[in-house]
């Protein structure tokens, strides 16, 4: 009884005190924008693929337990490119508009551009409840990444109707653009539920978890540029879509050396939908035009941690 009324009390010593990580991180993934036709997915009229490239992320941690069963954890990432990546711009039957002579309608067009990841910071704050063998998680997460599409190509398959005579002609156009085309930045804000389970020994441990969210909220902007002479924005806000976040870790140490490990994770959104707001700018002169269901936004990222905590 004595022991066992000892070791309780050396676990309950351990289990209230303040933790801290340090880690450093390779992360890959991609983004996705898409201007939708019908409010869903199956027959976008635009859709973007921006590149995160393999880049080297430091990951900051501090977990701080009220009681043995209760902590509430503050993580933070900022991360820095290794490279660039390649901006993937598709169009899809779109009608290009038409001056007093000509109606234009793009039947298929891709580009591809320098994509460069300019800033991606994220943050997560998280209560667990539980054990140290299982535990429920609650938490949130703040997502902000920018990119930059410079330069490029693009080949376009286009009809051009002459409005007088109702003539139509067909042909497919290749582009080379230069200098900064677009800029584009994702916020996503990503409220879940989850839960961790852990296998130990008295040198390592074993721990797999998992969070989901069908709460995925967006907050994105999209700049065109025209040769310098004009602009349009796109303003999004979508919602709606599934989160979701799986993660295995594996961790060494003993009362000497407290902990390094490993862990790996993938994490990722899709479906989120809304409404989206153009403006255009050309000189002085603007217009705004709000669209309902018109926006869709999701992402994909997968990355491999070494770390040490005390």
């Amino acid at each position: 009884m004595l022991f066992a009324v000892s070791g309780i009390s050396v676990w309950a010593e351990e289990a209230l005190r303040p933790r801290f990580e340090v880690g450093t991180s390779f992360v890959w993934g991609n983004a996705t924008e898409l201007v939708l036709r019908d409010g869903t997915y199956n027959n976008p009229i635009s859709r973007l693929v921006w590149p995160i490239p393999l880049s080297l992320a430091l990951n900051l941690a501090a977990e701080w337990p009220w009681t043995s069963w209760t902590s509430t954890k503050l993580e933070l990432e900022g991360l820095a490119p290794l490279g660039k990546g390649t901006m993937v711009d598709e169009d899809w039957n779109a009608d290009m508009g038409s001056d007093s002579t000509y109606a234009y309608f793009l039947n298929y067009g891709v580009s591809h551009q320098e994509g460069y990841l300019t800033g991606h910071w994220t943050a997560r704050l998280e209560q667990a409840f539980g054990d140290r063998n299982f535990k429920v998680l609650f938490g949130g997460q703040y997502r902000l990444l920018t990119w930059e599409g410079w330069n490029g190509t693009g080949s376009y398959d286009q009809t051009v109707t002459t409005l007088s005579t109702k003539a139509t002609t067909r042909g497919t156009s290749q582009v080379t653009y230069s200098g900064l085309l677009i800029a584009y930045r994702q916020q996503w804000l990503l409220p879940y539920l989850g839960a961790s389970a852990t296998w130990q020994d008295q040198a390592w441990s074993l721990t797999p978890s998992f969070r989901i969210s069908p709460l995925a909220w967006c907050f994105d902007m999209d700049n065109h540029n025209y040769a310098g002479t004009a602009t349009k924005t796109y303003l999004d806000n979508v919602s709606g879509g599934f989160y979701g976040q799986v993660s295995l870790e594996i961790a060494f140490g003993n009362e000497v050396v407290k902990g390094w490990g490993i862990r790996g994770s993938w994490e990722g959104t899709y479906g989120a939908i809304g409404d989206t707001t153009t403006t255009t700018s050309l000189q002085y002169a603007y217009t705004f035009t709000p669209v309902s269901n018109a926006a869709g936004a999701w992402f994909q990222e997968t990355s491999l941690t070494v770390f040490m905590r005390n």
